[in-house]
């Protein structure tokens, strides 16, 4: 099934929309909130984040060292 230029240009359009708000959502997060609230509100969102991924990568996500990320779990 061929998709017509309409249609690819209707779905690439609507992913980049996507994905503009999901990266600048992102940039203002980390402006905005806390390290502890960035936190917080990823584990709220994907409770078993820890399980699929390691925590030096999920520090990179929240841009906080591996450490500081160790401290905010104690919490």
């Amino acid at each position: 099934m061929m998709l017509s230029d309409t249609k690819v240009n209707e779905v690439v359009h609507s992913t980049t929309r996507e994905v503009f708000s999901t990266v600048y959502d992102r940039l203002v997060d980390l402006y905005s909130k806390t390290p502890q609230q960035r936190y917080d509100e990823l584990i709220n969102r994907d409770p078993d984040l820890f399980e699929l991924f390691s925590l030096k990568d999920i520090a990179s996500l929240l841009n906080v060292t591996p450490t500081h990320l160790s401290r905010l779990r104690k919490k």
